[in-house]
């Protein structure tokens, strides 16, 4: 039952796209200051923010590192609280300069948009290393987690391959990622784009919109990427 909580709760952090990031304000001496911002996951549960200098956020992370991200499976009617929410606690620093192109290359990637912030000096990559999780997957499914079960490995892939399999799925293999779009959210997209992998799943964007597709496994290699992929095609297939 453990297992699957820190499972899902990855899940629901992969499959949203924003969250309330909340910081320790300076000018108020203390008092929590949430904000909502995009955000990027690793294969590994670290969170990355793409933020301006002179956003309040970034001014409170500067005085103090502690800080938290929330986010939650919005409820479309009902009682909100039988949805997942998980709030992710940790401290927040700049990404290292040898790490940042990368890491922004993947950021905006998912959100291009953010294409047009990186000509501004102010804009800078940040991460939150996570501590402790909590995560609430609906009534009576109330979990501590611990970093130790929350971060995983690194990806059993470089960067240059990565971008390579992203690339042969939008060059080739566009009818079949339309198939699986289809199949998960009901959207109807001939020209979809593959814009991210990880081990656990990719994401496929159309029509301006970020979609987590998980595999049914965690591919541990290229290969297993591949059958991974192929068998979301099928399954797709299979219901049409």
């Amino acid at each position: 039952m453990r297992t699957q909580a820190v499972n899902d709760a990855k899940q629901l952090v992969y499959k949203k796209n924003s969250g309330v990031m909340s910081t320790l304000s300076y000018n108020l001496r203390g008092y929590p200051f949430g904000s909502v911002t995009p955000y990027m996951c690793d294969e590994q549960g670290k969170l990355y923010f793409f933020i301006s200098d002179i956003a309040q956020h970034t001014k409170n992370l500067v005085h103090d590192k502690r800080m938290s991200l929330t986010i939650f499976d919005a409820a479309q009617t009902g009682d909100q609280n039988e949805h997942g929410r998980v709030t992710i606690v940790g401290d927040g620093s700049l990404v290292p300069a040898e790490n940042a192109e990368v890491l922004l290359n993947k950021y905006i990637a998912l959100y291009p948009e953010a294409d047009s912030y990186r000509s501004a000096h102010d804009f800078n990559l940040w991460q939150l290393d996570p501590v402790r999780i909590r995560y609430i997957g609906g009534f009576g499914k109330i979990f501590w987690i611990e970093k130790d079960e929350w971060l995983t490995s690194e990806k059993a892939w470089d960067d240059n391959q990565e971008l390579h399999m992203i690339n042969h799925m939008n060059e080739d293999h566009k009818d079949a990622m339309s198939l699986i779009l289809n199949h998960h959210y009901h959207v109807d997209d001939t020209a979809p784009v593959m814009n991210g992998l990880l081990p656990q799943g990719c994401y496929i964007r159309s029509h301006n919109k970020n979609y987590y597709i998980p595999f049914n496994e965690v591919c541990d290699n290229p290969q297993a990427v591949r059958k991974a992929l192929v068998q979301l095609t099928k399954d797709a297939r299979a219901t049409v």
